[in-house]
């Protein structure tokens, strides 16, 4: 296994006014400083190929990809998305960046009910349907670009618990869409990751690691705090100090033959971003060797 940082680790996209953000390059520099090689992209980042290229190479720095929320979920939206989907996967391949990180788009009802989802507001099975044929459809366009579509299970999305994610892997086809697998996200949500890698681990074709603070989940659940409200409040915490299990994680991954990218995302904190993405990695690197 590889591993690789994000720009949220400094830069949420989900909580703009939680600290100012790091501009890009600097961004770039805060990330070898952290002792990184490669990360993903993201929506600050430059957007001239050539400018963008020129900077990773500048500082030994690899593109992985990056992360689109898309409202595939919608039938009268689903072409609309591809096609917005396509355009940044076509940017991808300029790049040399290999995977579309797919995720729904969610809303707001969603993102307030993030970690206490009502069931009763789960998609229908059309919904599904649009869903999971959206995927494969763009998957099956990208693959001729050498772009893999992931899937992100996501907090405050319509793919949020254990059996939604569960669905959408029996929905999507394995052959085209893989698991984006985030333990971090899955836990928030309620899920069981160790037993989810037991019946999935076949579909993982790219991880996120991050882990959660407990005390802040129970908290969050009680007072029913939207996403935004609990990221504010650091549900995420440093790798080995919440409830997230990430050594078992890394060796239930590596028991499903998983050598690929393990991206160490820490959504906010309230210490240095850049000493806290080092010690993540600090913390990690025993356990994937």
């Amino acid at each position: 296994m590889k591993l690789a940082t994000a720009p949220v680790n400094w830069n949420n996209a989900d909580v703009t006014d939680y600290r100012p953000w790091i501009p890009y390059p600097a961004l770039l520099d805060e990330m070898v400083t952290a002792g990184y090689n490669a990360t993903e992209w993201g929506m600050n980042m430059e957007r001239d190929a050539a400018k963008l290229l020129a900077d990773l190479q500048q500082r030994n720095l690899q593109i992985l990809g990056g992360f689109v929320g898309l409202e595939l979920r919608n039938r009268e939206k689903r072409d609309r998305e591809i096609l917005r989907a396509l355009e940044i996967g076509r940017f991808f391949q300029s790049i040399g960046a290999p995977y579309l990180i797919a995720a729904d788009s969610g809303d707001d009802r969603r993102r307030s009910e993030a970690g206490h989802v009502d069931p009763n507001g789960a998609l229908t099975k059309d919904q599904w349907n649009s869903l999971a044929t959206g995927l494969n459809d763009l998957a099956g366009e990208l693959a001729p670009m050498g772009i893999k579509v992931v899937f992100h299970n996501h907090v405050g999305t319509y793919v949020e618990t254990e059996p939604e994610t569960a669905r959408l892997l029996e929905e999507t086809d394995p052959a085209l869409v893989s698991w984006c697998l985030d333990c971090g996200h899955l836990a928030y949500g309620g899920g069981d990751t160790l037993r989810a890698l037991e019946q999935y681990g076949n579909r993982v074709g790219y991880v996120h690691i991050k882990d959660v603070d407990g005390q802040v989940l129970q908290k969050s659940r009680e007072n029913g705090w939207s996403f935004a409200q609990a990221l504010k409040s650091y549900i995420f915490a440093p790798l080995g100090e919440g409830i997230a299990r990430v050594p078992e994680v890394i060796d239930s991954l590596r028991q499903a033959g998983y050598t690929g990218w393990v991206v160490i995302e820490q959504d906010t904190t309230p210490d240095d971003p850049t000493k806290v993405a080092a010690k993540n990695r600090d913390y990690l690197e025993p356990f994937i060797k």
